[in-house]
Parts: structure tokens; sequence; C-alpha cells
């Protein structure tokens, strides 16, 4: 007889009942999540995790560079504006001695009378350069402009026409003239007084007759253009020569006054040239081919001597055609702004995938050492953060200046992700250490900036210090089950 209490297992099982080894749909589903979880907040997943969270934010970072670039145009389209009133970069070239001839060439299959221009330079140029720089502001947009005072003096022989006869040509001194380019005429401010030793003192003429500007080049302009610049081929000045001053020769002594930006290039146009710039602009960038021989640089301005021989120039004395002599050996001065803040700008955004690597590996070990997990959107709000800085150091730099800017954006984000890090860690200690992470890496990226010939080598220090910290930390991480041991 069977007791009453016996279980008949194939009743419970009739009867709906799980079995030990079995579990409910919830329970399977809980196990899932469980795992799921697991899985996306272990330090392995957590860490390859944040690796394609800085990726993802090269998106916006590079929005933020063409947002520079924008700006950087707008301002050289503000810097032309103001120019165009006053002066552009300007180019001088000369004086050369001309002295037109008439020569056959072919044309459409006859040959006919054409003429050109045989064109000589100068024994000896001496340049004497007094240039006054001022920074002129529209808006919130600047650029430097220049008043130059200069004299030339110098020596012409009286020219070899035998030169122009082996060439075919019949020169025709009657017509001889003095021709200067000047790249952009809209910047003379004075009469181009010549005083020809033993003749007397003239003005010259504007423009250069039928004779062309050489042209610029294209890597210094963006843009190819003739020496005479908005004023086209014919930028210049020109004065006319007596049949008795060309025969016998003459000393001159010339002067002027000339506006301009930026920049200004002056052309050795004598086979041996002196040339001699001082100027109140303490940042001076010398160019071209020649560097100065002697330069002093204060705080007040500048003084620079050039000496150019013929050998140097890579010109013969007599060119012949329908132009200036072309030549790229040219002495230039550019009028350097002390700290470009959007070039500077657009250098740190190249820095911005090593600075969020940083940063994300700060937080990862300080998460790893703690007791609370941090979301991957709270990553990425880090990450928007950082973002964040660039936008405000431009909106700031174009307001205060680099410098001032910069400390007020890094402060503020410094600020802001070492609060929540902290807050979301839990740590007693967390945001004072992220703030002193921030902190200490801002302040490496500004020496970088400031000292770009030791930017590799700061660089590589941080990237060495910061992954020797990393490893030092969780060298006894368990990656799979985020069971973590510290040192």
């Amino acid at each position: 007889m069977s007791s009453s209490n016996d279980a008949d297992p194939s009743s419970e099982t009739q009867s709906g009942g799980a079995k030990p080894w079995q579990k409910s749909e919830p329970e399977k589903s809980n196990t899932i999540r469980k795992s799921i979880a697991g899985f996306s907040s272990s330090p392995g997943v957590k860490f390859f995790m944040t690796g394609f969270i800085t990726l993802a934010l090269l998106i916006p970072t590079l929005m933020v560079w063409g947002l520079v670039e924008e700006r950087a145009r707008r301002a050289d389209e503000v810097a032309t504006s103001i120019a165009q009133g006053w002066g552009a970069s300007q180019k001088i070239n000369g004086p050369y001695l001309v002295v037109p001839y008439t020569i056959s060439e072919k044309v459409d299959r006859t040959f006919k009378q054409v003429t050109r221009y045989a064109v000589y330079s100068a024994d000896r140029i001496a340049i004497d350069g007094d240039i006054n720089v001022e920074e002129r502001k529209k808006s919130i947009y600047k650029t430097q402009l220049f008043h130059l005072k200069t004299n030339l003096n110098g020596t012409f022989a009286a020219p070899d026409l035998e030169r122009i006869k082996e060439t075919g040509g019949l020169p025709k001194p009657t017509q001889a003239f003095l021709a200067m380019g000047i790249s952009d005429m809209t910047g003379i401010r004075s009469d181009v007084a010549i005083d020809l030793q033993g003749f007397g003192k003239r003005n010259f003429l504007p423009g250069l007759k039928r004779l062309q500007g050489n042209r610029v080049a294209a890597v210094q302009r963006h843009v190819s253009s003739y020496v005479g610049g908005r004023s086209g081929p014919s930028g210049g000045v020109h004065l006319p020569i007596m049949e008795e001053e060309l025969k016998s020769g003459f000393e001159f002594d010339l002067s002027f006054a000339l506006n301009g930006s930026k920049d200004i290039e002056i052309v050795p146009a004598g086979s041996s040239t002196d040339l001699s710039l001082k100027s109140n602009w303490p940042h001076p960038g010398f160019n071209g081919n020649f560097l100065p021989e002697k330069r002093d640089v204060t705080p007040e301005g500048f003084d620079a001597e050039w000496t150019v021989p013929s050998l140097a120039r890579g010109i013969d004395g007599v060119t012949f055609g329908n132009s200036l002599p072309r030549t790229e050996s040219t002495v230039q001065v550019t009028f350097v702004e002390p700290l470009d803040f959007y070039q500077v700008t657009a250098r740190t955004l190249k820095y911005a995938v090593g600075f969020f690597s940083l940063i994300f590996l700060a937080v990862f070990v300080l998460e790893l050492t703690g007791r609370q997990a941090i979301h991957w959107v709270q990553y990425t709000l880090v990450g928007l953060a950082m973002v964040i800085f660039y936008v405000m150091l431009l909106a700031f730099a174009e307001q205060v200046g680099f410098g001032i800017a910069y400390a007020i954006s890094s402060v503020a984000t410094t600020g802001l992700i070492a609060w929540y890090v902290g807050d979301a860690l839990g740590q007693k200690h967390g945001a004072a250490i992220m703030a002193a992470i921030l902190g200490i890496t801002y302040a490496v990226m500004y020496m970088i900036l400031n000292q770009e010939e030791f930017a590799l080598l700061a660089g590589s220090v941080v990237a060495f210090g910061a992954i020797a910290a990393t490893m030092a930390m969780t060298r006894k991480v368990d990656w799979s089950n985020r069971q973590v041991q510290t040192a």
C-alpha cells in the first residue's frame, strides 16, 4: 500500500512542474542579460570600446578643423580688403636702363620689323630703406601694413650697343628710358624722383611703356601675376633718357615712398647690389634667395644688410626681349604676426587623437582601480567635451589672443571633465587626480606648440610615460571577468 506522501514523477511532469535542472524563461533571460552586461563591462571590451570612440571623435574634430580653415580664409579676405586702400604685398624690380631696338622676325609666314628691348643692369646699386610697420584692425581681424621710405643710388655705364647689333637688331638710342617695376602702384605715396648727376632732377612717369613686368612666382603669390599686381603688366614707372646721357653714362640718386602690406620683396637689380633695411617691427621673417649677412633684431625693431654680387644674381648684365629681367633671386622680408592663432589652432588639432587617447587611458585606469564602472556613453561625453575645447580655443583666440584663449579653454575643460569623471567614479580623490592629469597634458601640449622643434621628443616621452604607468597599474587585472587586484 503506497503512502499518500509518495510523489509520482509522471504526475509531476504532467502537472507542468519544472525539473530541477531546468530554468524558467524569465530566469534564462536574466542569465543572458547578465552575461551580456558582464561581457560589455569587462576591461578588455571596455579598452577596445574606448579606442572606437576615439576614432569616432575624429568626425567632429575634422569639422572643427574645417571651421578653423574657414575662419582663416575669412581673415585673409578681410586683410585683402584692408590692403586695397593702402597697398598689397610689394615687389620692387629696378631701375634698369632700357634701349629699344627693331629686329626682323617671322610673323604669320612673313618677316616683319618688330620692336624689342635691351635691358641693361646698373653697374652698382645701393638701397637704403626705412620701413614703418603698424597693425590695422577691421572687426576682429587685423593685418600688418607698412610705409617704406627708400633711397637708391648707383651708376649706369654707357650701354654697349654692339650687343644689340650682334643679335641682328637696330638700336634706337633716342628712345632709351629708365624703368622700374613696382607690383602695386596704388601704394605709391610720393613722386618717384631721380637726380641724374650732372643732368638734373626729374620725376618718373607712370607705366613701363610697352615693356612688361616680370612674373611673380606662383608658389609665393599663390596665383601667377605680373609684377604689376593689380596694375597689370605695366605696373611700374619709367623716365625718358636723353641721348647725351646715354652716351656718357651717369650716376643717379632715386627716392620715393611706398605703402604695402604683409611683406616686401626686392630684386637685386644691379650687377652689384648693397641693401640695408631697418624697421620698427620686431618679428621679421627673412625669406627669398638671400639671407642678410648682418642683422640685429630687438624688441624695438630690426636692422639688416645684404650684399648680392653679380655671380650670385644669376642673370646677364643685359637681357633681350619685351620684359624686365625674369628672376626669382630676390630679397624678401615678411612682417610676421608673432602668433598666428589659426595656424597654431590647426597644429593643435593634429595632436587630437593622441590627446583623446591619453585622457581616455587615464579615465580607464581610474575606473579599473575604483569600484564603479563608467558607461561608454560617459566616455563619449568626455570626448565631446575635449572637442569643444578646440572650438572655445578658436573663438576666444579671435577675441583675446591665443595665450589667454588657451588658458581659458584648458581650465574650463579641465574643471568640467575632472568634476564629471570624479563624480561618476565616486572616488574621494578621483576629481583631483583627473584634474592633475588634464593640467599636465594641456601644459605639455602648450609647450609642444611653442617649441615645435621639441614636439617629437616631448610627445614620445609623454606617450612612453603614459603606457608605462598604465602597464604598471593594470598588470594584475583580470581582463575577462572584471576582477581587479591593485598593485
